[in-house]
């Protein structure tokens, strides 16, 4: 771990992020509460949420066109908000849409960039936080905040000491998290009420490593894997696995049941996974996935291109495996849904699996390829499935498609 005397000084003695009594998500059965939030749907990035009214078969509600590519959407107030742009649009603009119909409820908002046309949002108690790649104007990374009712714009933090910024925001209970790098990397906390920083946190590097965020922990995971655990009001480091590496990239890492899930091309021969131990980041195993994996009820789920493979959370044992039809490939991390495994592919179809058994229970086309593994593609905002409030909803190339039970 690159970090000086000073560095480590300046993180012990920052101010405290006081977090709200509000509800926690569980470490266990993803969120209570029938929200999208963030990246992977929850803060602890299981994936998976239980919402009213959501069961195949599945019928497409509204979809709409941005005329730019549209990122992974949040869901609350009965409202759907998305990112959009990319490098031939020239900006990122932030949306807020009418749940029930996809009109524009307000937006578009744009947002200042960097050198990229990345950005990433995350929400909670009724605001919106927007991170950029970077702004040029303050040479510097940004959160943004806006009113999720009104669009209105209610801070702005300047996150400083980086300039490429590609990890997508978690916020929960008073603070905002993210990270940024270049000159090694930064894991930031900032006060969702004024935006001030809370605390900074020096890592290997800052690259595409949405933190996980809990009562407990701050989890971020980068090349090697340089994997972390901070404490979320004082940014005090409470381990760190470490394997003598380190480099630009990384992960965003899932939580479930006190087992730590990180990506990494460089762990062993045979494997691209590893698992640890959540309270004290020993290696506990190993497992192959190129997205992020989800958790519901014991069970656990990894994507590869041509393969989702289910098994038991405990003993780490297959339970089922499939495959995508001849020519189409996997390429989303997926979200399990009232029990329904969903994942895109890149021919636009969303594919769902009874969670339990693999078998196929959705098959419906969006109308554009899906993308979504976290590549590391920063010409465009983030992208990934949501599910929240009766809907499930799938960015696909330019387009913004909500699903709904057919009624």
């Amino acid at each position: 771990m690159k970090r000086s005397s000073w560095s480590i000084r300046i993180v012990l003695s920052a101010a405290v992020v006081v977090l709200s009594a509000a509800p926690l998500l569980s470490q266990t059965d993803a969120s209570t509460l029938d929200e999208a939030v963030t990246y992977q749907i929850n803060p602890t990035h299981t994936g998976a949420i239980q919402t009213k009214n959501l069961a195949p078969p599945l019928a497409i509600r509204w979809s709409v066109n941005l005329h730019a590519t549209v990122g992974y959407a949040l869901i609350a107030e009965g409202k759907v908000f998305v990112l959009a742009g990319d490098s031939n649009a020239g900006t990122v603009n932030l949306y807020g849409l009418d749940g029930s119909t996809g009109a524009t409820l307000w937006g578009p908002i744009p947002i200042p960039e960097g050198a990229y046309w990345w950005a990433a949002a995350a929400y909670d108690n009724g605001t919106i936080f927007v991170v950029p790649d970077a702004v040029q104007s303050f040479n510097a990374g940004a959160i943004y905040a806006f009113n999720a009712s009104t669009g209105t714009p209610l801070w702005t933090a300047v996150l400083p000491g980086q300039y490429l910024y590609n990890s997508a925001p978690t916020a929960l209970g008073g603070g905002v998290f993210t990270g940024g790098a270049g000159g090694g990397g930064t894991v930031y906390a900032v006060r969702e009420s004024d935006g001030s920083v809370a605390w900074t946190a020096s890592v290997a590097n800052g690259n595409d490593s949405s933190p996980i965020v809990t009562a407990t922990g701050v989890y971020v995971s980068y090349v090697c894997p340089q994997v972390y655990r901070f404490n979320p009001r004082t940014g005090a480091l409470i381990w760190n696995n470490n394997p003598g590496c380190d480099g630009g990239g990384g992960s965003t890492p899932s939580l479930y049941n006190g087992s730590l899930y990180v990506l990494d091309s460089l762990i062993e021969a045979n494997y691209n996974g590893l698992i640890l131990n959540a309270a004290t980041g020993a290696t506990t195993g190993y497992f192959n996935s190129q997205a992020t994996p989800a958790f519901y009820k014991g069970i656990g789920i990894y994507v590869e291109g041509n393969l989702v493979t289910a098994f038991n959370a405990q003993t780490s044992a297959t339970l089922w495996t499939a495959t995508p039809t001849s020519g189409d490939a996997y390429a989303s991390p997926a979200i399990i849904v009232n029990g329904v495994v969903y994942v895109g592919t890149s021919e636009g179809n969303l594919l769902g699996y009874a969670v339990n058994s693999g078998q196929m229970v959705e098959q419906i086309n969006v109308g554009a390829g899906i993308a979504a593994f976290d590549y590391g593609n920063y010409t465009n905002p983030l992208p990934g499935l949501s599910a929240a409030e009766g809907l499930l909803v799938v960015p696909a190339g330019d387009l913004v498609v909500a699903l709904d039970k057919i009624h």
